[in-house]
């Protein structure tokens, strides 16, 4: 009577260390990343990579057919970061903080949220922050600038901080004409933002405009009495930026 030969072990994979390397390599690439983008003091690169690795490491992974990322936009693993989803999350997040502070000190009217393609602009009229002609905090406005700065806190965006005025000429004894009294008011703000409210000054700006960028027509009292404000723009990285930091990064 035969015997069953007994049968052959299964032979022992040598490979599965590949498995542990792959992993290290992983975590090592995401370090140089890292490590890369903070020895880069551009904010438009740092904003990149921080909000692209909050995606990844928060949304899941790959997806779709054609391997769709939740850092990058676009078919075919497209690398363009998702920068206007994130703006609209930031944009409805400023809006309904700043409605409920409104509504809380009785300043409705008196602080505006807006955006367009590449930024976010908070606007606040000129008789919450200053007196006619002149470039000094009215007493109260540090509060609202205070709101204001603490939002910013949050965010890594640089910060165009803008004076505007309506077309009438200026009545004072301190400012030739609306250049130098946009100019000086922009600088009020900012400095206030940078003492008080803690904001970084290399992230910030100045840009005096005058009567040159008004958002509604100045042949009515409405429409100068809206004109007349200081804007905290927000800015965002256009897909110029975008394309030239990729380019930088794959020519290293």
């Amino acid at each position: 009577m035969s015997r069953k030969a007994a049968e052959a072990e299964a032979p022992e994979n040598h490979e599965r260390w590949i498995v542990s390397y792959a992993d290290m390599v992983t975590l090592l690439w995401a370090l140089f990343v890292v490590l890369y983008a903070l020895s880069d003091s551009n904010p438009r690169k740092l904003l990149i990579v921080s909000q692209s690795i909050d995606q990844a490491f928060n949304a899941g992974v790959l997806n779709g057919s054609k391997g769709s990322s939740p850092v990058f936009t676009g078919g075919g693993g497209g690398l363009s970061p998702n920068i206007s989803e994130v703006k609209s999350k930031n944009l409805a997040a400023l809006s309904k903080t700043l409605a409920e502070f409104s509504n809380r000190n009785h300043l409705e009217g008196k602080i505006q949220v807006r955006s367009d393609a590449n930024s976010i602009t908070i606007s606040l009229a000129d008789n919450l922050l200053f007196d006619s002609g002149h470039a000094e905090l009215k007493p109260g406005s540090q509060i609202v600038l205070a709101e204001v700065a603490a939002l910013l806190r949050t965010l890594p965006n640089q910060l165009r901080i803008e004076g505007h005025t309506d077309n009438v000429p200026v009545n004072s004894v301190d400012f030739a004409t609306n250049w130098e009294l946009s100019a000086n008011r922009a600088s009020t703000v900012l400095r206030f933002l940078s003492e008080q409210g803690k904001v970084a000054v290399p992230r910030m700006f100045l840009a005096g405009y005058a009567e040159t960028h008004p958002i509604s027509d100045n042949a009515t009292p409405e429409g100068r009495a809206l004109n007349r404000r200081a804007d905290i723009v927000i800015v965002y990285p256009t897909q110029e930026d975008i394309e030239i930091v990729l380019a930088g990064a794959r020519g290293r």
